[in-house]
């Protein structure tokens, strides 16, 4: 039976400024040059580059260049990570790639740690992931303090966070209700 009780609710997202000036420098890199030949050879009228593409070509790899930077702008400054912590298990969201709950019932923790961790060296970095060496998986957005939680069937799970106290608190809670 589900409850509604709350203990706990986070909600991130990739708002770091290297990675804003990361994403923004691959778009220009991207779109820049494409776009820099299509003015080119439709303003003066000259075929651009050693072996050009047709006007029509270059319209159509510009649309396709533009899609695709939008696509990954979305996928990264769109994703947020959604946890909550009720009275009968946690709950897991990842926009836009789990658009469901993923939901882990209290029973099936078997233990817990609120640890910093190292999330390039244990699991390639930021997103859904799957850690090196038997780490298990990890959604996280930034930061690098994480629930981590051992699952029946010797699953492994990270869950990271920005308030590593507070989602303590609440795991102390939801635990205790099931010892």
């Amino acid at each position: 039976m589900k409850s509604s009780k709350l203990y706990f609710s986070e909600e991130q997202k990739f708002d770091q400024w290297w990675l804003k000036l990361i994403v923004l420098g691959a778009t220009l890199a991207g779109v820049g040059p494409m776009y820099y030949g299509t003015i080119m050879q439709l303003g003066t009228g000259k075929p651009w580059g050693d072996n050009p593409m047709s006007d029509t070509g270059l319209i159509i790899m510009d649309l396709v260049t533009t899609v695709i930077m939008m696509a990954v702008i979305y996928l990264v400054f769109g994703s947020k990570l959604i946890t909550t912590i009720k009275e009968d298990g946690i709950y897991i969201k990842y926009k836009p790639l789990l658009y469901r709950d993923r939901y882990i019932p209290a029973e099936d923790i078997e233990k817990f740690e609120v640890r910093k961790y190292s999330p390039v060296r244990e699991y390639g970095g930021w997103g859904v992931k799957h850690g090196k060496f038997g780490r298990g998986r990890a959604y996280n957005v930034k930061g690098n303090w994480g629930l981590q939680l051992w699952l029946k069937g010797n699953r492994k799970l990270l869950i990271g966070t920005q308030r590593s106290e507070a989602i303590k608190r609440a795991m102390n809670k939801m635990m205790n209700r099931y010892e």
